[in-house]
């Protein structure tokens, strides 16, 4: 038998797949809610099969955020592809929205994780973060600018998804948010002026 594999009763699981599991468990039951006992049961396993493969809840956890990076990032990658400005923009945020929507597991195991310092974690991130800071650079925008707007839009697109989950608004009222805001953006950003502000009280 392989390294990483096991066999208890039935096909080999392998931790990909474990992992994947762990995440559509948490995309259907809520983050809160995701155990061990409750992904072994998923995948017809015993507890303690799953040690074979991460190394206790936490572990797998991370392993969860991990994945929902790269998918994300994936989504994202492919949505900026030969678009610019607005438009690139604007795909990017339906992605953003469509992923919150689809995969509230994965969603909150990003935001558990987010400000760790962990490198594969901020690795993960930055190869997410990339094509979102190319749109914005492309506004004209100098670095220090980028990274400021990069972290509003974010919270941004992360804030009406909270909203849209924990007040039950209406999707289309939530779509028209989503589209208010990146216009909000666009125009910002197309004036050509940063703005500058004293120090708040």
């Amino acid at each position: 038998m392989s390294a990483g594999r096991s066999r208890t009763a039935g096909p080999f699981l392998d931790k990909p797949t474990l992992v994947r599991a762990a995440a559509d468990l948490a995309d259907a039951e809520g983050w809160s809610t995701l155990t061990l006992s409750a992904v072994a049961a998923k995948v017809d396993r015993h507890v303690s099969s799953l040690y074979s493969h991460v190394d206790g809840l936490d572990d797998l956890r991370r392993e969860v955020a991990l994945l929902a990076l790269d998918e994300l990032a994936e989504q994202v990658w492919r949505a900026a592809l030969g678009r610019s400005g607005a438009d690139a923009l604007g795909a990017i945020a339906v992605v953003y929205r469509d992923s919150f929507r689809a995969h509230r597991g994965r969603t909150a195991a990003i935001n558990a994780f987010t400000g760790t310092d962990d490198p594969e974690f901020r690795a993960r991130g930055a190869r997410l973060a990339e094509p979102i800071r190319a749109t914005l650079a492309g506004f004209g925008l100098e670095p220090g600018q980028v990274a400021v707007a990069h972290r509003v839009f974010s919270s941004s697109l992360r804030g009406l998804a909270q909203t849209e989950v924990h007040t039950a608004t209406d999707r289309r009222e939530a779509d028209e948010a989503l589209t208010q805001t990146v216009a909000l953006f666009v125009t910002a950003l197309e004036s050509g002026t940063w703005p500058r502000l004293g120090p708040l009280p």
